[in-house]
């Protein structure tokens, strides 16, 4: 008796479990899929994402997600600092009839024009506006970053050999030296308006904008100065 009785409680456990998620789907009407991904893409391309041919996938949205329909417009949300491309993840959230808010994963991809190498350039190169040229491509494959303007390209050489078509990414490339240890140098001394030139000579190596140690050669003495062009660092005073 007892046994049977064990049987009859396990049964009554799973039409409860299978008949519940039934009848809770019945009884009230469900936020699409759809909905949600439709409301995220017109959220990322009221962003201006700065990619062409916009392709946004929501990748952590399962079948298990079950949410009550909402009765006004889904909202969409981004913490600061989100990255509108690549990997990303967004809030969506609903106001009324009933309050709710989820989190949701994203893939969002495109084409963006990007600076490649016309011819090859040798490792050591300066790198010349005539030896580059733009491409449409896809944001997913610039695994190694890129460059979408010339102007980051300026006082930059090559850091090892670009063969023509690479993409140029950050890691080849690097500042040009500037100013060479041991050379003679200009230090421009600057006070209102009021500029002094006088020769020096570079105790290291310098790129634009860096701050490095040099002598004085009239007065013998070791100051740091800013690189401001090729053979010419300036110091205030």
């Amino acid at each position: 008796m007892k046994i049977l009785q064990q049987r009859i409680n396990k049964a009554l456990i799973v039409v409860l479990l299978t008949v519940g998620p039934v009848i809770s789907a019945h009884s009230s009407p469900l936020q699409s899929h759809k909905s949600i991904t439709e409301a995220v893409k017109q959220f990322v391309v009221q962003q201006k994402v700065p990619l062409e041919n916009l392709q946004v996938t929501l990748t952590s949205l399962s079948d298990r997600v079950v949410l009550p329909k909402c009765g006004k417009s889904l909202q969409v949300s981004m913490a600061p600092g989100t990255k509108l491309q690549g990997n990303t993840s967004l809030a969506v959230s609903c106001a009324s009839p009933q309050q709710w808010k989820i989190h949701v994963a994203a893939h969002i991809d495109g084409q963006v024009n990007v600076l490649i190498a016309r011819y090859p350039i040798p490792r050591g190169t300066v790198i010349q506006n005539e030896s580059l040229e733009f491409v449409p491509r896809r944001y997913s494959q610039l695994n190694y970053g890129y460059y979408g303007s010339a102007k980051l390209l300026v006082n930059m050489e090559a850091k090892r050999n670009i063969k023509a078509g690479q993409v140029l990414t950050p890691n080849l490339v690097k500042a040009q030296k500037m100013v060479l240890r041991g050379e003679h140098i200009t230090i421009v001394a600057q006070n209102g308006g009021l500029n002094l030139r006088v020769k020096g000579k570079a105790l290291m190596d310098g790129q634009m904008g860096q701050m490095i140690k040099v002598k004085n050669l009239n007065s013998k003495k070791l100051i740091y100065a800013r690189v401001i062009s090729a053979g010419i660092v300036k110091v205030n005073f």
